[in-house]
């Protein structure tokens, strides 16, 4: 009997043993498969950050369930959506930005708190001639030349108005304004500065020429009519019968009334081409014979001039080839003259001009150099305002009128064409005229281009 109350005991802890361990199995069970759950939804939300932080912003399939999980899973879906949103928002504002930066007409430069900088417009760069990648982390002092009269803490201080003068990326001097702001943020702390770049090179010439006009006008005419009344009085109270000092009186008075007729005519032909009335009557040429043309009449003149023994030579560096093109050829004469005269002034004695024509695929390139005292750098901005003198005495006692380069000017741009200067303020000085071209057919070629054949 005892033995049969034993077995049975032993039965019935042997069950307990075998439920405990069945209620175990299963507990393990469903703890390993709630773990798998929680650690495959951890890696689905994982994922879905990192595609986020790819911006890649499409949703993946959701855990079914509604657990933390789900949840958390759910606010990270959202959150998700939110950046989309902002990012897309920030996107189209930088667009936009952009898109406004490109086509602004002014210069736009924009620095960190440090005063380096950060971002360049495509107008800022074309009127500063450098590259992109050439003025980002420079400082805007270094970057725009200002450093020897200011400091990044001035246009911090003080936000200066400045003018600049810069030369383009097509080689042609111009005025900038610069102002600048200081760039806040919504907490008031400076994060840097914007610089905006106005173009101002018009109103400044036109501010120049109209302090210069009534000036210069008055100067020019009242300087020599005083010394031909003086001499005309001299000559009429007797000096006339004096054969030692009429004949001298009398070429001087020639020459002022000369010195006077040649500004008016000057004058005359700025005022039309200022109010459009010259019409530029065009024939096609061979401008290689053109040139040279023009240049063997200032062979012909060296030393003849009975005030200027001055000798001169000069260097042709000329194309054999003939290339053809449509100009005025009266007016583009006049450029030549002008700028060989300009030359001859202030070439010393014996120096050598040279003249070169190049031609590319889309412009002619003439140049004329002189060996001459050469230009300041200040005043090359402004050799082509009229009236504009860099030596005035010299250019006064020489006939000057301060109108001959204005002129050039006014030609070459009416020929859809450019002319700029270049000098070391030295030795030399270079004026290059840039006209537009494009071949043209033999057919177009016409017969009234053999006038310039005979060149040599």
């Amino acid at each position: 009997m005892l033995f049969t109350w034993n077995a049975e005991g032993f039965l019935s802890n042997h069950d307990s043993f075998t439920r405990l361990g069945i209620f175990y199995g299963i507990s393990l069970i469903l703890m390993v498969w709630f773990i798998s759950r929680i650690s495959v939804g951890l890696g689905q939300i994982s994922d879905q950050i990192d595609d986020f932080t790819e911006k890649n912003y499409s949703v993946r399939k959701q855990i079914p369930g509604n657990t933390e999980i789900n949840r958390l899973y759910e606010q990270v879906v959202n959150l998700g959506e939110k950046t989309e949103h902002a990012q897309e928002t920030l996107e189209s504002s930088s667009t936009r930005l952009n898109g406004i930066l490109t086509y602004m007409t002014d210069g736009v430069i924009a620095t960190d708190r440090r005063g380096k900088i950060v971002l360049a417009n495509a107008a800022a760069l074309e009127y500063l001639n450098v590259k992109e990648k050439d003025i980002l982390s420079r400082k805007i002092v270094d970057a725009l030349d200002i450093s020897a009269d200011y400091t990044f803490r001035d246009l911090l201080e003080s936000e200066p108005e400045i003018m600049l003068d810069s030369e383009n990326s097509v080689g042609e001097f111009t005025t900038l304004r610069i102002k600048f702001a200081l760039f806040r943020r919504e907490s008031g702390f400076i994060s840097g500065v914007v610089a905006v770049l106005h173009d101002v090179t018009e109103q400044e010439k036109n501010e120049r020429e109209r302090r210069l006009f009534v000036s210069n006008v008055s100067h020019e005419l009242r300087t020599p009519l005083t010394s031909v009344k003086s001499y005309l009085e001299a000559l009429d109270e007797g000096a006339i019968n004096d054969p030692d000092i009429a004949p001298g009186f009398i070429k001087v008075s020639l020459k002022e009334t000369d010195r006077m007729i040649r500004m008016i005519r000057d004058l005359v032909s700025l005022s039309r081409m200022d109010s459009d009335t010259i019409a530029l009557e065009k024939e096609v040429i061979n401008v290689v014979a053109f040139l040279h043309f023009q240049l063997n009449r200032f062979d012909q003149i060296v030393g003849t001039s009975d005030e200027d023994q001055k000798t001169f030579k000069i260097l042709r560096q000329i194309p054999l080839q003939p290339i053809w093109m449509e100009i005025d050829t009266d007016k583009m004469g006049q450029v030549i003259d002008n700028l060989m005269n300009n030359a001859i002034k202030y070439s010393p004695d014996g120096g050598n001009i040279t003249v070169s024509l190049e031609q590319t695929n889309t412009q002619i390139l003439l140049k004329i150099s002189d060996e001459g005292m050469g230009i300041p750098k200040k005043d090359l901005p402004k050799i082509f305002d009229r009236f504009y003198r860099v030596d005035k005495a010299r250019s006064r006692e020489q006939g000057g009128s301060g109108l001959g380069l204005a002129i050039v000017r006014d030609v070459v741009k009416m020929h859809d064409g450019f002319v700029w200067a270049k000098s070391d303020g030295k030795h030399g000085t270079t004026f290059t005229v840039v006209l537009p071209y494009a071949p043209l057919d033999d057919a177009e070629n016409g017969s009234d281009t053999d006038d310039w054949a005979d060149h040599d």
